[in-house]
């Protein structure tokens, strides 16, 4: 009788685990700070950012349908995040921050997500909005009319460029958004 139970959790068991290699094969956890593939972005750049800096002029349109501009972003600091959807620590750090934005009132602060991979949607970039964002943040694809990652040669996702009320930048982070970039944040809120 023990034989049959041996032979039968065997069988059982075999299916589950070659399931369950084939499932982590096929869903490898994303690097923090993955760098972005050298064919999707050339070295162009135009802009040379540091902190100091005006951010480049560009021009996105939202998956909404909105046009967004160096000028939509002005009046009020700002996040320029460039991500994909499929990037963890982009996920888990926009949750962070959506959380502040939420404890600063909802309005202290602009943020566009600007998604660098050319193979989602739009309904990929709206439903990483529903999970991870708060509503009213921007999201839009940097496409081959903008090129803004390849214009200031964007290297690694999880990019993130906080810009004062007048577009200058303050702080660039390539981190996940932990409690130290969260205080950042809120230093440049309190002094705009």
């Amino acid at each position: 009788m023990n034989k049959f139970f041996t032979i039968a959790g065997i069988c059982c068991a075999l299916p589950l685990i070659i399931i369950g290699v084939v499932w982590l094969a096929s869903n490898k956890p994303q690097e923090q700070n993955a760098q972005i593939p050298s064919e999707n972005l050339t070295p162009q750049g135009d802009a040379t950012l540091s902190v100091g800096t005006p951010f480049p002029d560009f021009t996105l349109t939202e998956v909404d349908g909105r046009t967004i501009t160096n000028e939509t972003l002005k009046g009020k600091p700002a996040i320029i995040w460039f991500t994909t959807s499929w990037c963890t620590p982009c996920q888990i750090g926009a949750k962070a921050v959506s959380k502040l934005d939420d404890e600063l009132g909802g309005n202290a602060f602009d943020v566009l997500v600007i998604f660098v991979d050319p193979r989602e949607s739009d309904a990929d970039l709206i439903n990483w909005r529903k999970q991870f964002a708060s509503d009213d943040w921007m999201v839009a694809f940097d496409n081959e009319l903008t090129k803004l990652a390849k214009r200031i040669n964007l290297k690694f996702l999880d990019s993130k460029f906080l810009l004062d009320k007048d577009g200058v930048v303050k702080n660039i982070d390539f981190k996940i958004a932990d409690e130290n970039y969260l205080n950042t944040i809120r230093q440049i809120v309190e002094e705009n």
